[in-house]
C-alpha cells in the first residue's frame, strides 16, 4: 500500500548541533561555566581565609596559654618545669607542633630552628607609654599583639605565631607553629564538594534546558506533524492555536503563501474545467455528424473515415470528462466538508449497472461479491462513480480477451476490491501507473493516461488508501481501496455475509 515517506526528523527527535536546544546550550554553558568558575574561586578564597583564621585564633590562643606557664626564677624566666608539653601535641598523626621561648634572644626552650617572625615597625610613643606602664604579667601577655607568619621547620612549612612582652626586665618572645596538614585537608575537601557540586548543576541546568526547550517546542512538533501528515492537495491553513507567540508571524506567512498557491491551483483546474467544458458542444455535434454519416451507406474508405473520427470524437469526450473530475477535486476545498453517508454496497451495484453494456459487448463477465448489510462510509456519490466507472472501464480496456470482472465489497474495514484475469500491469510500471498521463510502454490500447490518476486523487480526496497487485501475486491485476469509515459512529460487523457470484 503505498505510504508518504516518513522525514528523517520524523523518525526519532534528537538533539543536534542545529537545534534550538543545542543553540541555547551552545550559548549559555560558556557563561554559567565562567559563572561557576568565579564562584568556585570566590568561595575558595572565602573558605581558606576562614579556615586560616579559625586555625590562627585556636593556635594564638596555645600561644598565650604557653606564655602563661614562663615563671621567674633565680636564673631569670624560665618554662615551669611542671607544665606538660605534650598536651601541645595534635590528634592528628600527620600534623606536628613547635614551640620556642626565648629572653633576651637566647632560646631556652623549644625549638630554635622554628624562626623569629619578620621585623616589625618600631611601636610610637604612645606604645611605649603604655608598655611602661604597671601592670601584671596576665595583662603585659592578654594585651600582646601577636604576630602571625609563616616559616618552615625539618623542611615542612608551618604557620607561626610569636608574642613579645616584657617579664620584669626581661625581653620574653614566645613562638608556636603547626604543620599546615588540617588546613590544607579541610580546603581541599571543601573545593572537591564545591567543584563535584559545581559540576552536578552544569549538568541539572543542561538538561533543564533542554527539556524546557522540547516542552516549550512541543506544540511546534505537533503542528510540523500535522503538516506532515497532510497530502499533497490538502492547502487548507496552518492552526496556530497552540503555537507560541514567535512563530504566529510564520504560520501567517505560510498560511498567505498556502492561499496563493491554492489559488493558483483553483485557477488553473478552473480553466482546465471551462476548456473541457466549451469542447464538449463541438465535440459532441461532431459525433453527431459522424454517426449520421455512418448511418447512410458510404464508400468502403470513406466509412473507415467516419469511423476513426467517431473513435477520436469518443476519446475526446472521454478526456474531457476525466478533465473536468479532476476540476472538480479543488485543492482549497477539503472535499470532506461536503461528504454524505452512503452505502459502499450499493453504490457499487448501481454504479456496476451501468457498464453491464460495455461489457458484454467485450465479452465480460462482471460480477458482485458484496455483504447483505449495507457499507456505510462518508464521501461524494459523483466522485465515487467515476472512481468506480474508471477502474471498470481500465479493466474492460486492457482484457484484450473474454473473462471476468469481480467488484468485491468488504464491510470491515470498508473496502472496495476491484480484480480482473487480464494480462497484468508489469512491475516496473506499477510504481507510475497512478501518474497522470502516463502510458505503459507496450501498451497496445488507446487512452488518455488519466484513468488512475483520477483514481488517486478521488482516493486520496476520501482519505482511502489503495494498493494494487499483479501478476505473479495475483493472477491478473487487483486494485484495492480501504476507507476510513463514517466519520460519526457506524455499527461495523467483523461478520462478513456475502452473496457470492451475483452476475448481472
Amino acid at each position: 500500500m503505498p505510504q508518504r515517506e516518513a522525514s528523517p526528523g520524523q523518525a526519532g527527535r534528537v538533539l543536534h548541533r542545529r537545534s534550538l536546544a543545542w543553540h541555547l546550550l551552545i550559548r549559555l554553558l560558556p557563561a554559567v561555566l565562567l559563572l561557576a568558575a568565579m564562584d568556585s574561586v570566590v568561595t575558595f578564597v572565602l573558605t581558606r581565609k576562614l579556615n586560616n583564621h579559625s586555625h590562627d585564633r585556636a593556635l594564638i590562643d596555645m600561644t598565650r596559654a604557653l606564655a602563661h606557664q614562663v615563671v621567674m626564677t633565680p636564673q631569670g624566666p624560665q618554662l615551669d618545669p611542671s607544665w606538660n608539653t605534650t598536651r601541645f601535641l595534635t590528634m592528628d598523626p600527620e600534623e606536628r607542633t613547635y614551640f620556642r621561648i626565648s629572653v633576651d634572644g637566647q632560646v631556652i626552650a623549644g625549638r630554635a630552628d622554628l624562626g623569629p617572625p619578620p621585623a616589625m615597625p618600631e611601636p610610637d610613643e604612645t606604645d611605649e607609654e603604655e608598655a611602661d606602664a604597671p601592670a601584671s604579667l596576665l595583662d603585659r601577655i592578654g594585651k600582646a599583639v601577636p604576630t602571625i607568619y609563616d616559616a618552615v621547620v625539618e623542611e615542612l612549612p608551618v604557620r607561626a605565631v610569636a608574642l613579645d612582652f616584657s617579664f620584669e626586665d626581661y625581653a620574653v618572645e614566645v613562638a608556636m607553629g603547626e604543620t599546615l596538614n588540617t588546613r590544607n585537608r579541610f580546603v581541599d575537601e571543601v573545593l572537591s564538594v564545591l567543584v563535584a557540586g559545581q559540576l552536578l548543576l552544569i549538568v541539572l541546568l543542561g538538561f533543564v534546558i533542554v527539556a524546557a526547550v522540547r516542552s516549550g517546542l512541543e506544540s511546534v512538533s505537533k503542528l510540523s506533524d500535522e503538516i506532515e501528515s497532510r497530502s499533497i492537495d490538502d492547502l487548507q491553513p496552518i492552526g496556530g492555536e497552540d503555537v507560541p507567540s514567535e512563530l504566529t508571524l510564520l504560520i501567517a506567512k505560510t498560511n498567505s503563501l498556502l492561499a496563493r498557491v491554492g489559488q493558483a491551483v483553483a485557477a488553473q483546474r478552473r480553466f482546465i474545467g471551462h476548456a473541457a467544458h466549451q469542447l464538449r458542444t463541438p465535440l459532441s455535434g461532431l459525433k453527431l455528424e459522424s454517426e449520421l454519416m455512418l448511418a447512410r451507406p458510404l464508400p468502403d474508405d470513406v466509412r473507415q473515415r467516419a469511423e476513426r473520427i467517431k473513435a477520436a470524437t469518443d476519446r475526446m469526450i472521454r478526456l474531457g470528462e476525466q478533465l473536468l473530475v479532476l476540476a472538480r477535486i479543488e485543492a482549497n476545498v477539503r472535499p470532506r466538508d461536503a461528504f454524505t453517508r452512503l452505502d459502499l454496497t450499493e453504490l457499487t451495484r448501481e454504479s456496476g449497472a451501468q457498464w453491464v453494456p460495455a461489457a458484454r459487448h467485450a465479452n465480460v463477465d462482471i460480477v458482485l461479491v458484496a455483504p447483505d448489510d449495507p457499507v456505510w462510509v462518508d464521501g461524494d456519490v459523483v466522485l465515487l462513480e467515476q472512481l468506480l466507472g474508471n477502474l471498470v472501464d481500465n479493466a474492460i480496456r486492457y482484457l484484450g480477451r473474454p473473462g471476468q470482472i469481480v467488484l468485491r465489497v468488504i464491510d470491515s474495514p470498508p473496502s472496495l476490491v476491484v480484480e480482473d484475469d487480464g494480462p497484468g500491469i508489469h512491475a516496473e510500471d506499477r510504481a507510475r501507473v497512478f501518474d497522470a498521463f502516463y502510458r505503459a510502454k507496450d501498451s497496445l490500447v488507446g487512452g488518455s493516461g488519466l484513468g488512475l490518476a483520477i483514481v488517486k486523487e478521488i482516493a486520496e480526496a476520501h482519505g482511502a488508501h489503495w494498493d494494487l497487485r499483479s501478476r505473479p501475486e495475483f493472477g491478473g491485476t487487483r486494485i484495492s481501496l480501504v476507507f476510513p469509515g463514517p466519520r460519526i459512529g457506524a455499527d461495523l460487523s467483523r461478520f462478513r455475509h456475502l452473496r457470492d457470484g451475483a452476475v448481472w
